[in-house]
């Protein structure tokens, strides 16, 4: 029969750990796991887990650009000239404009004109009849801005005080004192003496106005129409019409 034998008595204690054996050479790369969920979005709406940071970038300023864009505007526009007597010849005239911001292109009655400019000087322009100028302004986005500015030529109105007269003519209407404008209608003041009336001329094609003095209707009369010549050689019929009473004092009338 064999002898059982104790190992605990034979086996001596733990020797010192020996060293570090020596990496062993790389494995080959394992296969790409899979695509992770999206990157968070920032309050632009960027994803930056979706794109690199000069796209996020760019994308930015275009969301930035979209928010600060204003439209082209001209603000204003106008002429030096405004109203002027039938008959006359304008020959200079100034523009003058603002826009809310630099244009990329503008132009005066379709020509093309520097963009830079707030202001621009017509010699020579000899206009004679009604004539209106149109500035277009376009931004970078190809917006458009359109305003125009007019020269207007009307004839005048004419009202005063004189005696009693049976003939008229061009010389007394010019005697009067004289209103450029478009229509029939005016409200004037003026004192009569003990022997005069009130007068009033305006162009016929005006039609027939309708009087009040002191709050009654009436009290004037068309007493002639004549051929009348402006101070700007402008010829045209012109009917005159006066108070029915002289001596009325500081008066004031309203035409319409």
């Amino acid at each position: 029969m064999a002898r059982e034998v104790d190992l605990g008595s034979i086996v001596g204690p733990q020797g010192p750990q020996g060293p570090q054996g020596e990496v062993g050479p790389q494995g080959p790369e394992g296969p790409a796991g899979p695509k992770g969920d999206p990157g968070a979005t920032d309050a632009s709406g960027v994803t930056y887990g979706e794109t690199n940071v000069e796209d996020a970038l760019d994308e930015l300023k275009s969301q930035m650009a979209d928010v600060l864009y204003e439209a082209i505007q001209i603000t204003s526009f106008t002429n030096n000239v405004g109203t002027v007597e039938m008959g006359s010849t304008v020959n200079t005239v100034v523009l003058n404009w603002a826009t809310n911001k630099t244009p990329e292109e503008l132009s005066l009655d379709g020509e093309g004109i520097d963009k830079s400019l707030k202001t621009k000087t017509i010699e020579g322009a000899n206009i004679k009849s009604n004539k209106t100028y149109t500035l277009k302004a376009t931004d970078e986005r190809d917006a458009e801005a359109t305003k125009t500015t007019a020269i207007s030529f009307l004839n005048g109105v004419y009202w005063g005080v004189a005696e009693d007269k049976s003939s008229f003519d061009s010389a007394f209407i010019l005697s009067l004192t004289k209103g450029l404008q478009g229509s029939k209608a005016k409200t004037f003041t003026v004192t009569a003496g003990a022997l005069q009336h009130i007068y009033y001329a305006i162009p016929s094609r005006y039609g027939t106005p309708s009087f009040k003095v002191g709050g009654f209707e009436g009290g004037f009369a068309k007493v002639a129409t004549v051929e009348f010549t402006n101070a700007s050689g402008y010829a045209e019929n012109y009917d005159i019409y006066k108070s029915d009473n002289p001596g009325l004092g500081n008066t004031t009338v309203v035409a319409a």
